[in-house]
């Protein structure tokens, strides 16, 4: 039986290795009848191959498609951590995707870049797979899949709201004097810059309703820590590259940015809000990382023609790696549900 479940396997990896490069169209994102678009958001997958715990993650992908059906899959980095036939383990996990028929995207983490694979060989691997919107992104800046996915409107071709994509760099091994993670560099905010400036002006002047996914959280998520409004397990520092290159700072200029959603530390799936961008986490997925606040996703709601959106987690599984704890959740109801920006307005002081 095992040896006919790998020739299956094996079978199907040879399938997408051959259609990777095919003639498929890419997939059109556009909000539906009811004025939404569902977003869900995957991180910390850390996926090996040939693992029975990491097929588990798989379930967990699989049922919140499911039940959710999104519009779109944003896996936000540390998705691949197979030391051995990383290829094969990348084009496994996307079949999730694929054979669920709905558009994905990705973004890169810290760790996939320490096996077989480059990045750039990874985005290379996964680009050219049906239903993949990842992109390489400009040649000319620093990092590999900084690139925009573009929403539109539900009753015409017109763009509506926009999702970035960023590289958000790698760790320093062994640690430096400028700390344990790189940060985002000059080109890449210059390059968000002029394309938000560029798609604004095309919008007759308005920033258009956007959100961004990297894996890496920006210094400024120590700032929303402990807040009135901030929701959701706070069971990590905030583990940011130590110098601050200004990335949030361009996103407040611009003015289109209305929340960002990373992954990397394991116990925390908080959302807080910071000068009106939402600075959120998801919930990591993968049963071979680190930390005990369960496994699970992150599901954005956005509405076309409003700076609005709902988010929520979901826990599917208990999970201690280092316990070897993993079991269903007694409740896979949604949690941590917020509205942006109605949910993190605080009341005026009152005056005396």
């Amino acid at each position: 039986m095992k040896k006919k479940v790998g020739i299956i396997i094996a079978m199907t990896i040879i399938s997408l290795i051959s259609i990777g490069k095919g003639n498929h169209p890419d997939p059109v994102l556009r909000f539906n009848s009811e004025g939404k678009f569902k977003i869900v958001q995957f991180t910390d997958v850390h996926f090996q191959y040939d693992s029975y715990r990491s097929d588990s993650t798989l379930v967990i992908l699989k049922t919140v498609i499911k039940n959710e059906k999104p519009d779109l899959v944003v896996l936000t980095g540390d998705i691949v951590t197979s030391k051995e036939n990383t290829e094969k383990a990348w084009l496994k996990l996307s079949n999730i995707l694929i054979e669920a028929k709905i558009p994905w995207a990705i973004t890169l983490g810290n760790h996939e870049a320490q096996f077989q694979l480059t990045k750039e060989q990874i985005i290379e691997t996964v680009s050219g797979l049906p239903y993949s919107l990842t992109e390489n992104g400009p040649k000319t800046i620093s990092g590999h899949g900084n690139y925009v996915i573009k929403i539109q409107s539900s009753n015409s071709s017109k763009t509506a709201a926009l999702l970035y994509c960023f590289d958000s760099q790698m760790g320093f091994h062994p640690k430096t004097i400028y700390g344990s993670y790189e940060w985002f560099d000059f080109s890449q905010i210059d390059w968000y810059r002029k394309l938000s400036n560029k798609l604004t002006k095309v919008n007759k002047g308005n920033p258009l309703p956007a959100l961004a996914f990297f894996h890496i959280p920006l210094p400024e998520y120590k700032e929303v820590v402990g807040k009135e409004t901030t929701i959701g397990s706070q069971g990590d520092p905030v583990s940011s590259s130590d110098l601050n290159s200004g990335l949030y700072t361009a996103m407040i200029k611009s003015k289109d940015v209305m929340g960002i959603f990373v992954g990397h530390d394991h116990d925390n799936n908080f959302i807080g809000c910071l000068r009106n961008i939402c600075l959120a986490y998801g919930n990591a997925a993968g049963r071979q990382c680190y930390g005990t606040i369960g496994r699970g996703a992150r599901v954005i709601e956005l509405y076309e023609g409003e700076r609005k959106f709902d988010t929520w987690i979901l826990k599917l599984y208990e999970c201690n790696r280092d316990s070897d704890i993993w079991f269903p959740a007694i409740n896979r109801q949604p949690r941590y549900f917020v509205t942006y920006p109605d949910s993190f307005k605080v009341p005026a002081p009152v005056s005396k």
